[in-house]
């Protein structure tokens, strides 16, 4: 099979790197073109290109970008006709079921299929992809799309997107309540050692907690989900949901307060950078390794 993959950042190198093996000719796109060769220095059966009229040549052709107006530009230069197109990444639903219109009308076929899981999970496989268009055209890629990981098959477009934004909603609250208590853990003189002990012994642990807490234990923020693109995510459910007339008060706040860390110059840490952007707040200093002296970020 002949494969397109256009975007290498965290994710999509991962990915990429995940959908290669026998039997497949994998051809690799990024806007920065020594990016596509290092990548393809890396991953067996690969070969990079500068040009997505190349795309040509292969048969599905994966989308992993940062944002809608990234997808909308990367899709707008693919040839579409007899082709499958898959977006991976977190995009407007409104975005997602324009794009289904326009790939579909110059005879090609898309699925939208955002990822939940960051750096490791793309890493190791273990992904849940959320697959939405036609279910037929998403059976016959169930062997690529199962390297990634999970398969859940949610409906029709824009129904993916609306999964992922969703999913990353309870994620983005999840992280925020976790630094606030840490937060109002270490300000009222607790270990926090023992948060992390109380959280273990908690009905309410999970597998993300215990991650991310003993990271930020260790004051340690390098990006395995980029805090802008948290940040990004939580303005496209605010708009989405203004869009929808959902009421979702929080998700507002959440979105003021991650805006709030990347202006304080967090932006491509970890969105568990957001604690140190609460601490900031309130006059305390959270250093990590890249600490160079400077004023509180």
């Amino acid at each position: 099979m002949r494969i397109g993959f256009a975007g290498l950042g965290l994710m999509g190198s991962r990915i990429a790197a995940r959908l290669s093996g026998p039997g497949i000719e994998l051809l690799l796109w990024d806007r920065t073109g020594s990016r596509a060769r290092e990548v393809s220095s890396k991953v067996p059966g690969s070969r990079a290109t500068s040009d997505l009229r190349d795309f040509e040549s292969v048969d599905v052709i994966f989308v992993m970008v940062r944002d809608s107006p990234a997808t909308i530009s990367v899709v707008s230069s693919l040839p579409k006709r007899g082709k499958t197109i898959v977006n991976l990444a977190t995009i407007l639903p409104s975005d997602a079921l324009s794009l289904s219109h326009e790939i579909e009308s110059a005879g090609g076929r898309f699925i939208d299929a955002p990822v939940v899981g960051s750096t490791p999970a793309a890493e190791d496989g273990k992904l849940v992809v959320l697959a939405s268009g036609d279910e037929v055209y998403v059976s016959k890629l169930e062997d690529l799309l199962s390297k990634m990981g999970r398969i859940i098959y949610v409906g029709p477009v824009p129904s993916g997107a609306y999964a992922k934004l969703t999913a990353n909603l309870i994620l983005a609250g999840m992280m925020e309540v976790l630094a606030e208590a840490l937060e109002f853990a270490e300000r009222s003189g607790l270990d926090a050692r023992k948060l992390a002990e109380i959280v273990a012994a908690s009905p309410y642990r999970n597998p993300y907690f215990d991650s991310k807490l003993e990271r930020m234990l260790r004051n340690e923020f390098s990006a395995q989900f980029p805090l802008d693109l948290m940040h990004k995510d939580l303005k496209y459910i605010v708009r989405s949901a203004q869009d929808l007339g959902a009421f979702i008060p929080m998700a507002g706040l959440a979105e003021q307060l991650f805006g709030g860390a990347e202006a304080a110059g967090c932006a491509r840490e970890d969105l568990s950078a957001i604690y140190k952007f609460l601490s900031s707040c309130c006059g305390r200093r959270i250093k990590d390794d890249e600490d160079n002296g400077q004023s509180p970020r």
